[in-house]
């Protein structure tokens, strides 16, 4: 294994960054900006290199945000659970900053959670880790603890975590070891004609009073891929955050 492999996982490596005193949490599994530039030869080497890596975003850039398709998506998301209108996301733009703090699961980025892609790019010889299922193991009980302690610590209002399929590694992440309470689910259903099925999400309130509530992919057939679906999600947030 990678001598500072260690440090580096268990810090804010592969986090957005953002206000960590902020009311909303959102996490992804894994930075998908992969694909640009010369990560795998120069960007993540020089990161396990240098070890422990500090929040050096201390505001969330919603401009920069609304540049990607993800960015985009939450932003309507984040205007409804506002109360306000998904066609006007891009006034998150004339945000400060303050209102999120965005992270991510796992430190190593991808164009997607395929884990052939750890092998397509040769992250073994890097990590010392054969597979990504392994790394990911190890992620579980080395690097989710020190998030599961910043949670605790800063206790935000709502964590919302993108990807349903990965429950129980939001819950890990941010529970850790404690008891965690009844775990709820509900379902929207599309407009759309040609795909009726239902979007399953779910919920939880952690000791503390943080709403936890992960979400579908913004993307993807199965996903919250319409602005109907992403008004509906919101709507169902503000909901939840406003229940005793």
């Amino acid at each position: 294994m990678n001598k500072n492999l260690q440090e580096w996982a268990c810090s804010f490596s592969g986090c957005d960054g953002g206000n960590l005193g902020a009311d909303i949490w959102l996490c992804g599994i894994e930075w998908g900006g992969a694909s640009y530039g010369d990560y795998y030869e120069k960007t993540l080497p020089e990161e396990l290199e240098n070890g422990k890596v500090e929040l050096s975003l201390t505001a969330f850039d919603w401009k920069d945000s609304l540049g990607y398709t993800y960015g985009r998506s939450f932003a309507k998301l984040f205007t409804s659970i506002q109360g306000g209108d998904v066609e006007n996301y891009k006034e998150v733009s004339l945000l400060e900053g303050n209102e999120l703090f965005k992270l991510n699961l796992y430190p190593i980025a991808f164009d997607s959670t395929d884990h052939e892609l750890w092998h397509k790019n040769n992250i073994s010889k890097l990590t010392g880790f054969e597979n990504k299922y392994l790394f990911n193991t190890w992620c579980f009980f080395n690097r989710f603890p020190f998030f599961s302690e910043l949670r605790k610590k800063h206790n935000p209002k709502l964590i919302i975590g993108t990807g349903v399929n990965y429950l129980r590694d939001f819950l890990m992440f941010f529970v850790g070891n404690e008891k965690v309470g009844r775990l709820c689910s509900g379902n929207l259903t599309p407009k759309s004609e040609a795909n009726k099925t239902n979007r399953v999400f779910y919920w939880v309130k952690l000791d503390g009073g943080t709403l936890l509530v992960i979400i579908p992919f913004f993307s993807g057939r199965y996903g919250l891929n319409s602005n109907y679906l992403l008004q509906e999600m919101g709507q169902r947030i503000k909901l939840l955050l406003e229940m005793k």
